[in-house]
């Protein structure tokens, strides 16, 4: 066990559990070069390996689970920090599967900092709900003033390579998003196995995949309308009609998008075409696909 960052492995192991594991990542620009200076981890979840496909000022990581799925009585926890004048990406090799649960459920904890005059892109891949899982998945994104942040999470519920509707169990979920110690946006859900709601044109209208993503512009002042507008304008752009899809600006440099859809790959496309569209505008990098995903 590597221990650089005893501090933030913030959960304490459940000897009761099947699996517990943390990690914990810190990034920090030195001498304009983003390195991951500290760093620990705690059961299976690891990171692969900090690459530079953009230059030493733009750091990419990985982060692995090698178990390759969460069963009953798993408990994940990763924790990341950017300090300012860093600039993170940070993805996973593949989709986060939820296996269906026998007793007790499992849970996975999330939490981000990015620091003002940091920036952080945290593209992972989606998370699959197993039929019969009982998850908990929680978020928590937290901003200095000016940072600068894009994100999203995809939650597909069932396989549908398999035809498989999620008719038991439950995923509960909460989103927070804050921004200079002010909350700027929480959502909290929780679905149940066949739910009506699943089919009904009220709620998801037949559509098994779920998709929030959010983008901090790095600025938190109304005078900034103008530039809001453009932003806002490029990402309705970028999500076209073929997607139910919408975006909104709920406060200044701060953009919500939302998205349902059938499949988890034009989901995940189309979140991807958004961040293509913005990422040269916010952070001044034409978008590069993580090379992970091509492998």
């Amino acid at each position: 066990m590597n221990t650089m960052m005893k501090s933030d492995v913030t959960a304490t192991p459940d000897h009761s559990s099947r699996w517990h594991a943390a990690l914990a990542l810190r990034f920090e620009a030195t001498q304009g070069a983003t390195r991951i200076t500290e760093r620990a981890h705690s059961g299976p979840l690891r990171l692969l390996k900090p690459l530079y496909p953009e230059g030493d000022s733009n750091c990419h990581a990985v982060i692995v689970h090698p178990p390759g799925g969460i069963v009953a009585g798993d408990a994940l926890v990763a924790n990341v920090r950017v300090a300012s004048a860093a600039h993170a990406v940070v993805t996973t090799p593949g989709a986060q599967k939820w296996y269906r649960s026998t007793s007790s459920g499992a849970s996975a904890d999330t939490r981000l900092w990015v620091e003002s005059d940091a920036a952080l892109e945290w593209l992972p891949q989606e998370a699959i709900v197993f039929d019969g899982a009982v998850a908990t998945q929680n978020i928590v994104i937290d901003l200095g003033a000016k940072a600068k942040f894009f994100g999203w999470e995809m939650v597909c519920f069932g396989r549908r390579a398999r035809d498989e509707r999620f008719r038991q169990g439950s995923f509960a979920q909460d989103i927070r998003v804050i921004r200079d110690d002010a909350l700027l946006w929480q959502e909290t859900a929780r679905w149940i196995g066949a739910d009506p709601l699943f089919d009904s044109a009220l709620g998801w209208g037949g559509q098994t995949v779920s998709a929030t993503a959010w983008l901090a512009a790095g600025h938190s002042d109304a005078a900034r309308g103008a530039s809001d507008q453009a932003l806002l304008s490029a990402i309705r752009e970028a999500l076209g009609a073929e997607i139910r899809s919408g975006a909104s600006n709920p406060a200044p440099g701060f953009f919500v998008v939302k998205a349902i859809g059938a499949d988890a790959e034009s989901v995940r496309e189309l979140l991807i075409c958004v961040w293509s569209r913005i990422r040269l505008d916010v952070f001044g990098l034409e978008p590069q696909r993580p090379r992970i995903w091509s492998t």
